[in-house]
């Protein structure tokens, strides 16, 4: 791989321990995988700073690159830890926050922005052309998709030590020979009858080259955001082309195959029925938006306050200064509102009978980190049924 005399300076230890390990850790990854070079980028997102997920090995890798130095080079934000970080929620598990605590003070150390949240783009919107390292598969296919931003799907190392060296390998959907749509999906107007959800655990599940999808209409942004997601987590997607919302330059098509979607396919993807005497409604995977906290806020007055179950919003961390009054309106009708978290990188504190959530991406992992039955449902239908009004 070539690099240039300041690459060849960190790589050697001329700007620290950190920079030189976080530099070996970009090479090597990057010369694994066919990287001819690096190439500067301008937005980090470090996935992987959860206790629940990466344990006392985790915490100690970052705690020392910390104590020796490391420093952000670009701007450079982190995804949600294993607490709530505004104390209030009584879902969340924050019986690890000691050790939580240990991994935030290193990575304030390194000054990234601690915003605990898995959509870093309401902070930073990317640029299409825009190259970045980021973590978390859901922010990942978000930016490549919708803002035409360029990043691979990295590890939380990997974007950790692109983050300290302000460089990452210049390979996969970093190049745009690489950004090809090959399989058409036609969307059927019967899918819009299913949750948007399913649409995406399916098509991470059935389409292994990167789709190029036609027919999605009347839906919202976050729609997308959690179509998206969903398809990030039940397959291996980084960039979903969408018609008409895909940044044009940033793909090309050279079709392959052409496959039609009805809603029969994706009967299979909404999860199991939900019953029970403990039952969890669940929004917020990726991070509920302020048009979601909107959204949920309407229908708990229209319909009425969680009566048969609680209703969990996970949000980021930031939203409880940015949107006080809203999140106060929230809790006082009794929502539990549980910021720079989720359950995905967290413990409950009680066991659930059955979670229903609007988020294919929580009903992938949800039932293999929890062991719980989950529903997809919308955002609408969670709150009628947790209000008593919905069988």
């Amino acid at each position: 791989m070539y690099l240039t005399p300041e690459q060849e300076k960190m790589l050697r230890g001329d700007y620290g321990w950190s920079v030189a390990k976080a530099m070996e850790i970009i090479v090597r990854v990057g010369e694994a995988l066919g990287a001819e070079e690096l190439v500067e980028i301008t937005h980090a997102h470090v996935s992987g700073i959860s206790y629940s997920t990466i344990g006392r090995y985790g915490l100690e890798f970052i705690r020392d690159l910390a104590l020796r130095g490391g420093k952000a080079r670009v701007f450079t934000t982190i995804n949600p830890g294993c607490v709530d970080y505004s104390g209030y929620s009584s879902v969340i598990d924050n019986s690890l926050v000691e050790y939580q605590r240990l991994i935030d003070e290193s990575l304030k150390e390194m000054k990234f922005k601690p915003v605990y949240t898995c959509i870093p783009y309401f902070y930073r919107a990317p640029l299409p052309g825009e190259h970045l390292a980021w973590g978390e598969s859901s922010a990942v296919i978000f930016a490549n998709s919708i803002y035409g931003g360029f990043t691979n799907r990295e590890g939380g190392p990997v974007a950790l030590a692109a983050a300290l060296t302000g460089f990452t390998y210049k390979a996969g959907l970093h190049l745009l020979e690489n950004r090809v749509g090959r399989v058409e999906v036609r969307l059927h107007t019967s899918t819009t009858l299913m949750p948007i959800g399913a649409l995406g655990l399916w098509i991470g599940e059935n389409i292994k080259h990167t789709p190029y999808i036609r027919g999605l209409r009347e839906v919202s942004l976050d729609d997308v955001k959690n179509m998206l997601a969903s398809a990030a987590a039940s397959g291996s997607h980084a960039l979903v082309i969408l018609e008409g919302l895909t940044p044009r330059g940033t793909f090309r098509l050279e079709f392959e195959d052409r496959v039609e979607v009805e809603a029969k396919a994706l009967e299979d993807y909404t999860g199991e029925e939900c019953s029970g005497t403990s039952i969890l409604g669940y929004v917020g995977c990726p991070h509920t938006s302020p048009r979601e906290l909107l959204l949920i806020t309407h229908l708990v007055k229209k319909y009425g306050k969680p009566r048969r179950g609680k209703l969990l919003v996970t949000i980021p961390a930031e939203f409880t200064r940015l949107y006080r009054d809203l999140i106060s309106e929230l809790r006082a009708m009794n929502i539990d509102v549980a910021a720079g978290t989720c359950p995905v990188v967290s413990r409950f504190k009680e066991k659930f009978d059955c979670v229903i959530t609007n988020s294919g991406k929580a009903l992938f992992y949800l039932k293999r980190i929890h062991g719980v039955r989950v529903k997809l449902a919308s955002v609408k239908e969670i709150v009628k049924y947790l209000s008593g009004l919905q069988g």
